[in-house]
């Protein structure tokens, strides 16, 4: 699998939201895409996921530009006004809306079963605004994850919550040992805390993206969760 961008571009009202800019990512590579903080991260976010038409520039997976099929093989996670949870939510809603969108068993049973299996079951009753940053990049990331046909997945500015950048860092490398490529967007400054080759939005000429190795095969399956109570 390979999602390659040539110098996408985005237009906003007033000045552009993102310069020309390419990315290439395959399975198992994770990419560190910096820029500014601001709606750059989003638009950037969501032209790489067929959500948002460039303004130039191209995206093709595994050679094809077709927005459909990025849509559905490219998943945005945690993007700001567009695919973030409702904060007001508690944390056993938003994971039952996500395990019914990925096409899971979302009843109460499944939900408990889900969090206990991801070691969040403490913040069930939470409201999702008061997750511990780390907590909240892993658990959206891993619901994302779960639907089906997702290749790359997209973690759209976690360092917007503060934090230690090893903890969404670590989220995306575990992405990509399972086999995804994954690209978060992020601040300079966390890339440079983490010590990281990172791809700057505004760029065509990047580095190589992160190299991760398969992970050990894991025994464990989401699908055979606890039965849904009707």
């Amino acid at each position: 699998m390979q999602l390659r961008a040539y110098a996408i571009g985005v237009r906003g009202p007033h000045a552009p939201l993102l310069d020309a800019t390419s990315v290439d990512v395959r399975d198992h590579e994770l990419v560190l895409l910096t820029g500014y903080p601001g709606p750059g991260h989003v638009a950037a976010s969501l032209a790489l996921s067929g959500r948002l038409m460039p303004d130039g520039g191209e995206v093709k997976l595994d050679g094809r530009n077709d927005p459909a099929v990025l849509r559905r093989r490219v998943a945005v996670v945690d993007a700001q006004g567009v695919t973030e949870p409702d904060d007001a939510l508690p944390v056993r809603s938003v994971v039952g809306e996500e395990l019914a969108i990925a096409g899971r068993k979302a009843g109460a049973k499944a939900v408990q079963a889900w969090l206990d299996k991801h070691g969040a079951a403490e913040h069930a009753g939470k409201r999702f605004e008061h997750l511990p940053v780390d907590v909240r990049t892993r658990l959206l990331a891993e619901l994302t994850a779960a639907r089906p046909d997702v290749a790359v997945v997209i973690l759209t500015m976690p360092d917007r919550f503060g934090g230690d950048p090893q903890g969404w860092y670590g989220v995306g490398r575990e992405l990509a040992a399972r086999g995804h490529g994954v690209i978060v967007t992020c601040a300079e400054a966390s890339a440079r805390l983490l010590g990281v080759p990172a791809a700057r939005m505004g760029a065509v000429d990047q580095p190589e993206p992160v190299k991760v190795e398969a992970a050990p095969a894991d025994g464990g399956n989401d699908s055979e969760e606890a039965e849904d109570d009707a």
